[in-house]
């Protein structure tokens, strides 16, 4: 594998910067494509939705005043879990894509603890309150599956109606460690239910009835995982420390060490390669290389776009990617 590293933002792409999309108004945090175009969220809940051009649709909502853990768009819905480790509160909701409903302010839903009055998200379709903290969701057709933390492992209908609930997963480690056996992402692939630990263990489960199918550890990872993504056969994770081990069919393809953590990756199909967002660093790993271009902010997602790709970066500004498409090799699927 060629590696090279750019210590300056390089201007080897020739895009301009009066294309780029619209500043983001608060601090991003969640990035979810969807079928209409693009939801980002904010860390004090806010929400906003941009189309195809990633131009804002509307204004700024905050139908939540706490920030969403986890947000997943399907059938014109956003199933979303709300987490506030403060004021010890956690919802989940299905809201409508497109929603600019407001809901109450920090301190209604402060003053409103211990009394029979409970907030939540506005514009929601359901909603329920939680009694544990939410560790991941994924949805696909009619099974909304969601880990809570020592509650367990959960399928329910995209009208909030339950399929099944098993036990809170657990994991065959030889050796116990300090939260090896959290549960840090869940993906639906076809009929399986994907889920992955801190620790570095993954579990194929039955989508209709949550039963355990395969058990494996994910080969060459040296630390504690933080970051597990999906598209298709492909699988990328990533340690605390920053090392991120590319997967297909549970085959290694690259390994790498970055400066520091992860912060968003995504497949882009046309290169055939991960997108990687680093700490002030962008990253592409394709089969044959891996180039990386220092950032003078902390992209927190790389959207690629024909020709190449826009980074998002923690303070709500966007710039090109130093990496267009036609620079890659020519892969084989």
């Amino acid at each position: 594998m060629t590696q090279t590293r750019l210590d300056i933002l390089p201007t080897l792409h020739r895009f301009m910067d009066e294309g780029l999309p619209p500043k983001i108004p608060f601090l991003p945090d969640l990035i979810v494509r969807h079928d209409e175009g693009m939801l980002i969220t904010g860390m004090e809940g806010e929400l906003v939705w941009l189309d195809h051009d990633l131009n804002p649709t509307g204004e700024v909502s905050l139908p939540h005043p706490m920030r969403l853990r986890q947000a997943v768009i399907h059938d014109g819905q956003l199933f979303g879990t709300w987490l506030d480790r403060e004021l010890l509160l956690a919802y989940m909701a299905s809201i409508p894509v497109g929603s600019s409903s407001t809901g109450p302010s920090r301190a209604e839903l402060r003053t409103s603890i211990n009394t029979p009055v409970t907030h939540h998200p506005a514009g929601n379709r359901w909603s329920h309150a939680l009694d544990a903290e939410p560790m991941a969701l994924a949805v696909a057709e009619d099974a909304v599956i969601f880990v809570l933390y020592r509650r367990g492992l959960y399928s329910i209908t995209s009208d909030a109606e339950e399929n099944w609930r098993l036990p809170p997963p657990t994991w065959n480690y030889a050796k116990k460690r300090p939260r090896n056996e959290e549960t840090i992402a869940v993906h639906i692939a076809d009929s399986e239910i994907l889920l992955a630990s801190r620790g570095g263990r993954v579990q194929r489960r039955a989508l209709d009835s949550g039963l355990i199918t395969e058990e494996y550890i994910l080969p060459d990872v040296d630390g504690p995982v933080e970051r597990f993504f999906h598209s298709g056969e492909h699988q990328l994770v990533s340690t605390t420390d920053g090392m991120v081990v590319w997967y297909h069919r549970q085959n290694p393809v690259q390994k790498l060490m970055l400066s520091g953590p992860v912060q968003g990756a995504s497949w882009d199909e046309k290169a055939k390669a991960w997108r990687i967002a680093g700490w002030r660093e962008e990253v592409i790993l394709s089969a044959e290389r891996c180039e990386r271009a220092a950032t003078h902010e902390i992209p927190v997602h790389i959207e690629s776009v024909d020709g190449g790709a826009f980074i998002l970066f923690n303070d709500g500004t966007w710039a090109n990617s130093a990496f267009e498409t036609h620079r890659l090799p020519e892969e084989e699927a």
